[in-house]
């Protein structure tokens, strides 16, 4: 491009040198000066010719060769969050879990008879009213029926048969209270005993339960008693049951 611009220049300066050499030859006369006016436009025209190709020339320069891009400018600040999109739907349920450990077993049930029904008759008292037991002397066993006469039944068996006697209550116990009991069959055979008691320092509501299969009896009326034995402080007895169950022998 430089080398183009040098160029031009010097067919300028050829043409102006051109023209004066002419000039210097002629006689100035009035033809002479007719030509000499029409060099003058030719000068003119050429050199406006020549600054209008360096000019060109200069701006191409410019145009042509663009300067160095700039950094890029940092990242502007992220926009606020858009609203949240509406709910997706449900997925699929999950795969069963494992089984959980088995529990422990129950209590045995009623033995049964061969070829017949195993239970013949049930007979159940239950009473929800308050029993303070406060008034008892302790370490005695006294009969319920003294103080509930539900807690004292009478069932009539046939031969053979064998009862099945539940008794179960809730007791309130105040700090180191202490509740004993057991069922009585014809006053003279007695289940084991069950105690319901709590330490020195708390004292609440617990659950009292017992059971107690009989031997097999003879046919008539037998007699069960709830007996309770008062060990510390005042047990209340609160809602309890007594169920008598013949079964056959």
């Amino acid at each position: 491009m430089f080398e183009g611009t040098q160029l031009v220049f010097l067919l300028a300066a050829k043409s102006i040198m051109f023209i004066k050499i002419q000039d210097m030859a002629f006689v100035h006369t009035g033809m002479e000066r007719e030509l000499d006016e029409k060099v003058a436009v030719s000068l003119l025209l050429v050199g406006s010719l020549a600054l209008g190709l360096v000019g060109g020339v200069a701006c191409s320069l410019f145009v042509a060769n663009p300067g160095i891009a700039g950094q890029d400018g940092q990242d502007g600040l992220d926009g606020l969050p858009g609203p949240m999109g509406p709910a997706g739907p449900q997925g699929e349920p999950g795969e069963n879990g494992p089984q959980g450990e088995q529990g422990p077993q129950g209590l045995e049930g009623v033995p049964g008879s061969d070829g017949v029904n195993s239970v013949l008759q049930i007979v159940q008292a239950s009473n929800s009213t308050m029993q303070n037991t406060g008034s008892l002397t302790g370490m005695e066993w006294f009969d319920m029926s003294v103080v509930d006469s539900s807690m004292a039944t009478s069932i009539n068996v046939q031969q053979g048969s064998k009862l099945l006697i539940l008794f179960s209550a809730s007791v309130r116990l105040d700090a180191a209270g202490s509740l004993w009991a057991r069922i009585v069959l014809d006053g003279n055979v007695n289940s084991t005993v069950t105690v319901t008691s709590v330490g020195s320092q708390s004292g609440g509501t617990f659950q009292s339960h017992i059971e107690f299969l009989s031997g097999s009896l003879n046919s008539g009326v037998h007699i069960i008693h709830l007996q309770l034995l008062r060990e510390n402080g005042s047990p209340i007895v609160l809602d309890r049951t007594l169920t008598i169950t013949e079964v056959a022998g």
